[in-house]
């Protein structure tokens, strides 16, 4: 999964025949011919790949807090248990995530997200744990560091979460996240959405069919 060196506004992305991939490296199993039979009327007034931004930068959002709960605790508390409370939360919020889906958020969790901001986070953090001699601080903060950004801990905890959302959403996460943006979109904008079912009801074909081949 690829983090934006800045905020942007809109991102990048390749229609196929299996869904839809940002440069960010997540999948949709949406194709934009069912999106655009969902909310074509909102996408003329806001298009696909603001929402596919949005849903990208929540997507991430997991790795983005985590990041940041990291550094500003190994600071000032116990060090392991502030692992346990910021490896607790990192697994709980990917599994309840989809379900907690806010645009009013969106603009900080860009922000957070940059790599410059991360890496001026991490810069100052870890010169303090150096110049104060905390060393093991210092190498608590850039382990976390590493398994967050290298995807390590999301391949540890995937079994788990892939499970929750199983049970929890009919919609693979990424498509429920970006749903959830366009429900909302309409409704600021005042647009009628299509028939959901429908759309549930073709991706779930398009994941049945993927797995069949």
């Amino acid at each position: 999964m690829a983090w934006p060196i800045w905020p942007k506004k809109t991102v990048k992305y390749h229609s196929t025949p299996q869904g839809i991939l940002t440069e960010s490296g997540v999948w949709y199993k949406t194709t934009i011919q069912h999106l655009n039979d969902y909310a074509g009327d909102l996408f003329d007034q806001e298009p696909l790949d603001v929402y596919l931004a949005l849903a990208d930068t929540w997507i991430r959002s997991p790795y983005t807090i985590s990041l940041w709960l990291l550094p500003f605790g190994i600071l000032s508390y116990d060090l392991f248990q502030w692992s346990v409370i910021v490896l607790s939360f990192f697994l709980i919020w990917q599994i309840i995530a989809p379900a907690l889906v806010n645009r009013t958020l969106s603009p900080l969790l860009k922000l957070l997200d940059a790599v410059l901001m991360q890496a001026l986070l991490y810069a100052v953090t870890m010169s303090i744990l150096a110049m104060s001699g905390r060393y093991d601080a210092l190498a608590v903060g850039l382990l976390g560091f590493i398994l967050f950004r290298w995807g390590i801990l999301s391949y540890l905890t995937r079994p788990i979460v892939t499970f929750c959302w199983k049970t929890m959403y009919t919609l693979p996460a990424p498509d429920h996240i970006l749903r959830a943006f366009i429900i909302r979109g309409a409704l600021r904008n005042g647009i009628t959405l299509a028939d959901f079912e429908d759309i549930e009801r073709k991706v779930a074909e398009q994941i049945t069919k993927k797995k069949s081949t």
